[in-house]
């Protein structure tokens, strides 16, 4: 987090100074930004969910390559059970609505992907040295009060001469309105992100209920 803040500092400093140079006199806005920072190779997006106490987001990915599952991956529960852990800095202690972040950041051969939710970070890197052509994108007019796991983001790609690579004419094909198994069998690699609120009924089954009852609520955040 340290380095991604200083990241902006060091961008905001730059744009600045180049700003002032120039005879135009219209600001920067947030659409500037994200299309600089993606030109830099970083992509994020937030989203922001209801929650009432005890509950917690889980989020998850599904890593698809040519059109076959390779990967599967529950980021707060495989963590816990990797590692041996317990914790519940996650689970909410009062109804709230608390911003889940998802940053994206393609360094030579690698995609690294962040992921800062209430109370927990982390962070994975997947192969991308295949890729050819690849963009990111976010499901819209997603239910934040929604109980059901659905998609909220997905990362797609074609690989250098591939089949699809050829057949597409070296274009990456538009993923809106795609259903998942459409977008499975459109790319040469995907990785589609889920969202799925665990109830308090649920979430005390998974840690038990005397280590469920201490909980410590993440401050909401915009």
């Amino acid at each position: 987090m340290k380095q991604l803040k200083i990241i902006f500092v060091l961008m905001f400093s730059s744009l600045l100074s180049f700003g002032q140079e120039l005879n135009n006199d219209y600001k920067i806005d947030s659409e500037d930004l994200v299309n600089i920072f993606k030109e830099q190779g970083i992509n994020f997006f937030k989203f922001p969910f209801e929650l009432a106490k005890g509950e917690y987001i889980s989020i998850s990915y599904n890593i698809y390559e040519y059109g076959k599952l390779i990967e599967q991956r529950n980021v707060i529960e495989d963590f816990q059970k990797e590692n041996d852990l317990q914790f519940n800095h996650h689970h909410c202690s009062k109804d709230s609505t608390l911003f889940h972040r998802f940053y994206f950041f393609e360094e030579r051969d690698s995609l690294k992907m962040k992921q800062v939710l209430p109370g927990f970070a982390t962070f994975q890197k997947i192969d991308i040295s295949k890729i050819g052509i690849s963009n990111l994108a976010a499901r819209t007019n997603i239910d934040v009060s929604s109980p059901i796991k659905r998609e909220i983001l997905f990362y797609y790609a074609l690989y250098d001469n591939s089949a699809k690579m050829k057949e597409n004419e070296g274009w990456l094909p538009c993923p809106t309105g795609k259903s998942n198994d459409k977008l499975i069998n459109s790319y040469d690699l995907l990785v589609i992100f889920f969202a799925e609120r665990i109830s308090a009924e649920r979430a005390k089954s998974l840690l038990g209920e005397d280590f469920y009852n201490n909980i410590t609520c993440p401050i909401p955040s915009n």
